[in-house]
């Protein structure tokens, strides 16, 4: 057998020292296969989710939850009409409840078990190409940044409508140029009311700016108010986005990470 030659590759062995680089960064385009796609009930408001833990090529991972159905039985318009998104670029066109068994993180234990839980197995080892957005927020008057699903196409990075037409990606470029100046526009205004608190402000559960992002957070959050949806009429077709509260940031719970190695 021949074995082959091996080159120092320093970005490669970075990686090694982080788990393949933790999360992804925001502010970016990535393509993603979904690890997991979990149906979630919020104990606080009863608000229906569907959880993803999401990883690109590298390993890199990312992670939000989607709230859209309300314990009424109405759906939350952004928040559903994200998780369609999702479905359409990824040819699913029904989610059916079905019992799993996943490793997940359990905080006790202080390492992944196996856990019994109820996904989307229709979702579950599919790609699409994500938005992913840096937000800014006020949190025990220090600023907080929470990376975001903005918006979500296919592999080949066109829109529903896009692929629909067969035409070529354009609307990603568009999206992204809006996802850049809002994360911009977020920030500044953060970092105005930190000037003007003189950087001693409280817990503010305020969202800041104008909300045209997918109400989607890589952080553990409490559900939106069962009234808060958004709709970004500038988006194109299926690029809705939704308003997320921010709430209490977990930043130290570990990633529970269900990736098959497989990309």
């Amino acid at each position: 057998m021949n074995f082959p030659t091996i080159q120092l590759n320093e970005t490669a062995a970075l990686k090694a020292n982080t788990g393949g680089g933790a999360f992804f960064d925001g502010n970016s385009e990535q393509l993603v296969k979904i690890g997991r796609a979990e149906f979630v009930v919020s104990p606080n408001t009863g608000t229906t989710g569907m959880a993803f833990d999401v990883f690109n090529k590298d390993g890199q991972k990312g992670y939000f939850t989607l709230w859209f159905l309300k314990t009424n039985g109405e759906y939350i318009d952004g928040f559903y009409n994200q998780l369609q998104s999702i479905m359409a670029v990824t040819g699913v066109n029904t989610l059916t409840p079905t019992q799993a068994n996943i490793d997940k993180w359990d905080t006790n234990a202080g390492r992944n078990v196996p856990t019994q839980m109820t996904v989307a197995n229709e979702l579950m080892g599919k790609y699409f190409t994500g938005l992913f957005i840096n937000e800014f927020e006020i949190y025990n008057g220090e600023k907080k940044t929470k990376t975001q699903l903005f918006a979500a196409f296919n592999q080949k990075r066109q829109s529903l409508q896009e692929q629909k037409d067969q035409a070529a990606p354009q609307q990603i470029e568009t999206q992204k140029e809006r996802m850049m100046t809002y994360s911009s526009n977020s920030e500044n205004k953060v970092d105005e009311q930190l000037k003007n608190s003189g950087g001693n402000g409280g817990y503010n559960n305020q969202t800041t700016g104008q909300p045209p992002h997918g109400g989607a957070s890589y952080q553990r959050t409490s559900a939106p108010a069962q009234n808060n949806s958004y709709q970004n009429n500038n988006a194109p077709n299926n690029q809705t986005h939704s308003s997320t509260p921010p709430g209490p940031v977990d930043d130290d719970i570990p990633f529970a990470p269900h990736f098959d190695g497989q990309f």
